[in-house]
């Protein structure tokens, strides 16, 4: 397992949430329950993997926002579908927070989901 996802695993589960790590036809994303936060879909729960393209985190953010049941965010873009081996299908969005990312004087999962995370369903 790669230190980047070791990390974030380690990251969220300290803000309490239960995370798996597994694997997509792609990458290694580790995932966790989440309640949308905002916009016409706050309140729905959804299940949000956080995946890399081998770059090292904290510097780098998670790049792929995977999520299933599939909800897209609607603004397009590179997004693909999978199914992983529980038979659930996902969606994987390329969705880097780099504008916001390299203003942040501390990069953690906190701060991923607050600033970042939240903004995704927000306007879709």
């Amino acid at each position: 397992m790669s230190t980047s996802i070791d990390r974030v695993q380690a990251e969220l589960e300290a803000l309490g949430y239960r995370t798996q790590v597994f694997t997509t036809p792609r990458r290694t994303v580790v995932s966790f329950d989440y309640v949308i936060e905002g916009g016409t879909r706050k309140g729905q729960r959804i299940t949000v993997g956080l995946g890399f393209q081998d770059e090292a985190y904290p510097e780098y953010p998670p790049h792929w926002v995977c999520v299933t049941p599939p909800l897209s965010d609607g603004k397009g873009g590179t997004v693909e579908e999978f199914r992983d081996d529980q038979g659930r299908t996902w969606i994987a969005m390329s969705r880097p927070p780099g504008d916001l990312w390299d203003l942040l004087p501390n990069k953690h999962m906190d701060a991923y989901i607050k600033e970042h995370l939240r903004r995704i369903w927000v306007d879709a």
